[in-house]
């Protein structure tokens, strides 16, 4: 029995999909499902029922999936602790970020860890919120910058910054840059918006709805690049946070003007498993991103603040009265 057959068989378990897994793990299908097959073997059970929807956990599968999970985790404990024991900060961190974090944040992170902290192995991936939440849930990553806290279960949420929401668009169908707008105006700008799921998507709805305000949405559009591009090209507008256009907005392609009356604040925090401690490396990581997070806040470059409230589990976005 191989470590990488336990890896193999959890994400497969997690996702109950070989495509999934396979496309989690970066590994070809085929190899996924002949070491799937030869831990079965081994075992002299079948661990999943297949069918033409994906795959399920058999009777034997389920419990021997906590076994799995057990087995994995012990042994990150002990390689944790003997490197702890040498006083080497070293490891793999995966972490997963947000388009508009990823875009500030990352590269910084990224060329300080690998400066001062060169057996740090930093892993990312990209995803919205929902997914963050999903991942470190699984234990895909470590870490995950998310704008929403994880509800109810077994994660730690630590609000980071808060950012203001700002209708964003070509400078003749927004107007004058920095200028508060009220959200009651907002049914006046042309929009191309992110799909319905994403937070920010529902903040807008919801108040939308209590105001009874009727927005013109013209079309769903991720990732932000092609945004961006539809933005430009039919002279559409996005309701966003200010990072996500920093450079467009310096070199008068757009304008931003934050939203008023309610203002529109979001929250980005980092979401990591509740109940357990922290690895020297992640602590490493952790301590990067506060840095560089308040110099950003500091500078007032993406219009970021220190949030000024302890957030309530339930409230994932926040609107001022």
């Amino acid at each position: 029995m191989e470590l990488r057959q336990l890896k193999y068989f959890i994400s497969v378990a997690n996702h109950g999909s070989f495509t999934a897994a396979a496309e989690e793990l970066h590994v070809s299908q085929p190899a996924l499902g002949t070491q799937v097959k030869k831990l079965e073997e081994e075992l002299d059970v079948n661990l999943f029922d297949r069918n033409f929807h994906g795959v399920e956990l058999t009777q034997a599968g389920s419990r021997f999936l906590s076994h799995a999970k057990d087995i994995l985790e012990k042994i990150n404990f002990a390689s944790r602790d003997i490197s702890e024991f040498q006083g080497k900060v070293e490891g793999v961190v995966n972490i997963g970020v947000t388009p508009s974090s990823g875009r500030v944040l990352l590269p910084s992170i990224l060329d300080e860890c690998s400066t001062h902290y060169p057996d740090i192995n930093l892993s990312c991936r990209q995803g919205y919120s929902d997914e963050m939440i999903r991942w470190v849930k699984n234990g895909n990553v470590n870490l995950a910058f998310s704008h929403e806290d994880g509800g109810e279960g077994n994660l730690t949420a630590i609000p980071m910054l808060a950012q203001e929401l700002c209708v964003i668009g070509p400078p003749e169908l927004v107007g004058k840059n920095g200028e508060p707008v009220d959200f009651a105006e907002l049914g006046n700008f042309p929009l191309i918006q992110e799909r319905k799921t994403h937070a920010t998507r529902d903040l807008l709805e919801r108040t939308a709805e209590r105001f009874k305000i009727k927005l013109d949405i013209m079309l769903d559009a991720d990732p932000i690049y092609m945004r961006k591009q539809m933005m430009e090209s039919y002279k559409r507008c996005t309701i966003s946070v200010y990072g996500l256009f920093h450079d467009e907005v310096l070199n008068g392609k757009f304008s931003a003007r934050p939203i008023d009356t309610p203002e529109m604040i979001r929250v980005l925090y980092i979401i990591k498993k509740g109940g357990e401690g922290i690895r020297p490396a992640e602590r490493v990581i952790l301590d990067m991103i506060e840095k560089q997070i308040k110099a950003k806040i500091e500078d007032g470059m993406y219009h970021w603040h220190e949030p000024d409230w302890q957030p309530k589990r339930s409230n994932k976005l926040r609107i001022i009265k």
